[in-house]
């Protein structure tokens, strides 16, 4: 593909001094030496083209002084012509008046003299400017199938073939603020093996295999946002028929199945060659198709941050760093889910959001086997995370519930005193208070409700709920309250029974035992 540069509307402006002064300069040169214009060689079959020209700006040389006869040259489109005009300004020590053009490359103003091209008129007032100058000889370039190379020191064609000089190189891979070794350019985060081999790594990169220089250039996705078009910044240095025969490029990313690592193809190519994407748009734009391909597909593949885990759910979930709850329901839900899941940047919490609505009650349904229970932990408020905690604690818990005494119809006061206590050790603290609040409306109820509250570190905020004397016993049963939610099933039944008793209740509950 050829690399087009792009070119707007323009427009005229007075020069400055320093500009005019510079023009003029460049003008004078070239009437000492026109040849400037043009690329050396030593090949023939640029010298079967470029000779030509010479012979034409020889032309213009003798009537270097002429100023008639160089006002009727310049009406010629040609370079020639577009030299003619300037030799006027070296002749007349004046640019007053420019016009002004944009390229993709930048805006550029130039004197306008006779009716050379634009585009000549630029590459021969700039001929000391290496983007520049190109413009001069594009067209019999990519005409002829030419290879020129631009750069401050030096102005090349070598001919038929692709022949960067060293200098060249090392000029335009200088210029991107890669780490440069004989044969790779990297970024700080692709290794040199990885960048030579085109391996898959924990970044996805854009790599650019220069053919003709024996150069590999790439660039993590991190380090392009920094970064315009690198293929841009590289070609507009030079001049060839066709890019995309000397630059290969590719945008490395893992994800697809393991099997098939390296045979996705890279996407958009002409778009980005044009200048049309950056490097991080043409990045982007090829993973998310590549992730789009994957959904399409129907088939239950596994992607976290670009990195494929086939359909192994257990490396996966590993890979997410979660804790031992989130695991434990991470495992049930993805082995449940047949579709492809391409996930990026998330936490664990996260990802059991997505799936919970519809997942969710299943999961805690198989980690308790109680249906009835996993409807009540599915309904609390908190995240799936929280509530995967206080179901995988609960099921621990279980076995010392089941060891706990059984009691049946227990008085008002014992059976609030068993009820905080038992939900406290099913569903934690947050609904062991919900529990709290449901306390006898009495005296005795109120001051063992604060004890409990207390021994739960959330007394002092509700201390005004209390009468001086209910909140002074409740501080007395503090100890007690504690004691018991923290019982062994063993100490159960006698804590319970210290609570009652200490908080003036004359129950036996010994003979509520089951």
């Amino acid at each position: 593909m050829v690399k087009k540069i792009r070119r707007v509307r323009t427009f005229a402006k007075t020069a400055s001094k320093s500009l005019e002064k510079k023009l003029v300069e460049n003008a004078k040169s070239l009437k000492k030496d026109p040849y400037q214009i043009l690329p050396s060689y030593k090949d023939k079959y640029s010298n079967k083209y470029f000779g030509k020209i010479k012979k034409n700006i020889d032309k213009i040389s003798r009537f270097s002084d002429d100023t008639k006869k160089l006002e009727k040259l310049s009406n010629k489109k040609s370079l020639e012509g577009a030299l003619a005009g300037t030799l006027l300004i070296a002749n007349s020590g004046k640019a007053p008046y420019l016009a002004v053009t944009k390229f993709q490359a930048g805006e550029i103003s130039y004197a306008k003299r006779g009716r050379a091209d634009k585009e000549k008129l630029i590459a021969v007032q700039y001929f000391d400017d290496p983007v520049f100058r190109l413009l001069g000889i594009k067209d019999i370039v990519l005409k002829k199938n030419l290879h020129v190379y631009s750069w401050n020191e030096g102005y090349i064609s070598t001919g038929q073939s692709p022949k960067p000089p060293k200098e060249f190189i090392n000029y335009v891979l200088k210029k991107s603020n890669l780490k440069i070794s004989s044969d790779t350019a990297t970024c700080n985060h692709i290794s040199k093996d990885i960048a030579k081999k085109g391996k898959v790594c924990n970044k996805n990169y854009l790599r650019i295999n220069w053919n003709s220089a024996d150069i590999i250039i790439s660039i993590c996705e991190d380090c392009a946002k920094s970064k315009k078009n690198t293929i841009f910044n590289i070609t507009k240095y030079m001049l060839e028929p066709d890019i995309s025969e000397d630059f290969s490029i590719d945008v490395v990313g893992q994800v697809v199945d393991k099997k098939e690592i390296g045979t996705e193809r890279t996407e958009h190519i002409n778009e980005y060659l044009s200048g049309e994407l950056s490097d991080i748009d043409f990045i982007r734009k090829n993973m998310r198709q590549r992730e789009e391909s994957i959904k399409e597909s129907g088939e239950k593949i596994l992607i976290l941050d670009g990195v494929s885990f086939g359909d192994n759910v257990e490396e996966f979930v590993n890979a997410l760093n979660p804790n031992k709850f989130e695991k434990r329901g991470l495992n049930i839900i993805l082995e449940k889910i047949k579709e492809p899941i391409i996930l990026n940047d998330i936490t664990p919490n996260k990802v059991l959001e997505r799936f919970w609505s519809e997942y969710g009650k299943d999961t805690l349904k198989e980690i308790i086997d109680d249906n009835e229970m996993a409807e009540k932990f599915y309904k609390l408020d908190g995240t799936p995370s929280d509530v995967l905690e206080l179901v995988l604690n609960f099921k621990e818990r279980q076995k010392v519930l089941s060891k706990l005494p059984k009691y049946k119809n227990l008085p008002t006061l014992a059976n609030f005193v068993d009820r905080v206590v038992r939900t406290y050790k099913t569903f934690g603290e947050k609904e062991s208070i919900a529990e709290i609040k449901k306390r006898p409306d009495t005296p005795k109820g109120k001051s063992i409700s604060y004890a409990f509250l207390l021994a739960l570190g959330k007394g002092k905020d509700k201390k005004w709920q209390y009468s001086q004397v209910e909140a002074e016993y409740g501080e007395f049963l503090k100890d007690y309250a504690e004691k018991l939610l923290k019982a062994e099933p063993k100490d159960y039944h006698k804590s319970l029974q210290e609570l009652l008793t200490n908080s003036g209740s004359s129950e036996n509950i010994d003979e509520y035992l089951v």
